[in-house]
């Protein structure tokens, strides 16, 4: 089986490509058992029936039992970036009172192998996520913030370059389930259409 991650999509038979995603980390400090978001990493690989091949990572936070806890001020206490995503998902969780919510996922990164992009895989790799976690797609608020990465590795500078480049990450994003929450800049993974007024 090869490993190379030069290898893209076009090697694959796309009739028998499948994806998983391993979980590579989850920070779970006994000092500090009572933290409600904990750390996350996780490695995404496409196989067939002739190679596997590792093909981008995820990682962000993961918060259980997210009813009881406030949202917002949990992931303001870890960073920057978990901040503006805690206090999407918390305004997700206050706006829906009817969907009783579980768990919240806060993706800090997905990053995607360059010639692996503009595949639609983003709804693939969180439905893979949650289902390795077993997690409940209906009682989870999955949340992320697009932000471009170059081919060769870092954001891009502002300007013409990164806004092309993402509106098509959110263009993929779409394509893929995820909307942007009340047209901010937060991403969101919507519910099943029966189980959302």
């Amino acid at each position: 089986m090869t490993t190379d991650t030069d290898v893209g999509p076009e090697a694959f038979d796309p009739d028998d490509t499948d994806f998983f995603v391993r979980i590579t980390s989850i920070d779970r400090p006994e000092a500090d058992a009572d933290v409600f978001l904990r750390q996350f990493s996780a490695v995404v690989t496409a196989y067939d029936a002739l190679r596997t091949v590792e093909i981008g990572t995820v990682r962000g936070w993961i918060g259980w039992d997210a009813l009881k806890e406030d949202v917002h001020d949990a992931a303001d206490a870890v960073s920057t970036d978990a901040e503006t995503l805690g206090a999407t998902a918390a305004h997700i969780i206050r706006v829906h009172p009817e969907q009783w919510i579980d768990t919240v996922v806060l993706v800090d990164r997905m990053h995607l192998d360059p010639q692996w992009r503009h595949q639609r895989l983003s709804g693939r790799i969180l439905a893979d996520l949650l289902d390795l976690l077993r997690l409940d797609r209906d009682s989870t608020v999955v949340v992320l913030q697009p932000e471009p990465q170059k081919a060769t590795g870092g954001p891009y500078e502002d300007g013409p370059e990164r806004d092309a480049a993402l509106g098509s990450l959110q263009r993929g994003y779409a394509s893929s389930g995820l909307e942007a929450w009340r047209g901010g800049a937060v991403w969101w993974w919507p519910w099943e259409p029966e189980t959302t007024p």
